[in-house]
């Protein structure tokens, strides 16, 4: 692929790796800000054409590969260049091939799910004309190097029938392991550090907890279930102690005297004091127990004085007196 800017200036090594940030891989002595904005752009018109160019080979709807993708995610491109060929004395590209650590829930040879992150092929393109030259090995095997990966331990994203066979071809990757997803992994992919390590293997990983002599505790036995039959409502157990009546201590034993409410209610008073509400402080006495009281209480002081004063005698006399007919007075 060509461009009409000088690439072998802008990517100066055969194979030039260019992660989220697309910044130039050497800095130029004097070079100014505004040269450095128009050497990263050139650089993302590159990622650009490389990403169109593929989705075309692989009958895309839309490219896979771009800047703003690669600005957006943690993603790194590997890229070639022809170093050979030199039309104008600008250079040319070969080819791309882009790679991601993604979180992946796969199946493995058990149908057992697994979470994994492993390095991932996102997109893999070289140009039609110069296919078949042993190009695309020499990009794929420097990425292994770069990222120290086996080819087994890769995920490819909707590989296409071409990168398949070159799979089984250079690295002999032919049987896959079936997934849900649009990933496909090869046989081997489990054997290393994705899959969880045996029991016979704890021991080796944990040397401390093989050589503690202390037995595990025992397991804690729970009660058996009671049938829903004998479940008494409002309570799961039976509790006797509230079956004993239990007589409280005097004074709480003795019942209030409830008093009886009269016919006709008094109005009700504005004031706190006087609230009909309220229930009588004193008990209601007889009005002849209120008599017996006062004839036995002792006549006050002031009292003798209008008594003795009175030339009718006291009160006893004057009821005698009261008391008797009419006749018997005419007879005195």
């Amino acid at each position: 692929m060509e461009f009409p800017f000088d690439v072998d200036a802008l990517l100066p090594e055969r194979i030039t790796v260019l992660d989220q940030h697309l910044r130039p891989p050497a800095r130029r002595p004097g070079t100014t800000t505004s040269a450095r904005v128009d050497l990263q752009q050139q650089i993302m018109t590159i990622v650009d054409e490389l990403g169109k160019a593929s989705a075309k080979a692989q009958h895309l709807s839309a490219p896979i590969t771009s800047a703003s993708r690669m600005q957006s995610n943690r993603h790194v491109i590997y890229v070639l260049k022809d170093t050979s060929a030199r039309p104008a004395g600008k250079g040319t590209i070969i080819g791309f091939l882009k790679v991601g650590y993604k979180k992946l829930f796969v199946l493995d040879d058990r149908e057992a799910h697994n979470e994994v992150e492993p390095l991932c092929i996102l997109d893999f393109y070289i140009h039609e004309s110069v296919q078949r030259h042993g190009h695309g090995r020499e990009l794929f095997q420097y990425m292994l190097q770069k990222e120290r990966v086996e080819p087994h331990q890769l995920a490819i994203d909707r590989p296409s029938q071409k990168l398949l066979k070159f799979l089984n071809k250079h690295y002999n990757l032919e049987t896959t392991v079936p997934q849900v997803n649009n990933f496909v992994i090869f046989e081997g992919f489990f054997a290393h550090q994705h899959r969880p390590p045996a029991p016979s293997l704890r021991a080796t990983r944990h040397p401390r907890a093989a050589a503690d002599p202390t037995p595990a505790a025992p397991p804690r036995k729970l009660p058996p279930k009671r049938a829903e039959g004998d479940i008494k409502p409002y309570s799961s157990s039976d509790r006797e102690f509230l079956k004993v009546a239990v007589e409280p201590p005097w004074p709480l034993n003795r019942a209030p005297r409830r008093a009886t409410p009269p016919a006709h209610p008094p109005p009700r008073s504005s004031s706190l004091g006087n609230s009909p509400e309220r229930g009588p402080l004193r008990p209601f006495v007889p009005e002849q127990e209120l008599l017996r009281s006062l004839r036995l209480c002792p006549p006050h002081p002031t009292a003798r004085l209008l008594l003795a004063a009175d030339p009718g005698g006291s009160p006893a006399q004057r009821r005698r007196t009261s008391s008797l007919p009419r006749s018997d007075e005419s007879r005195y």
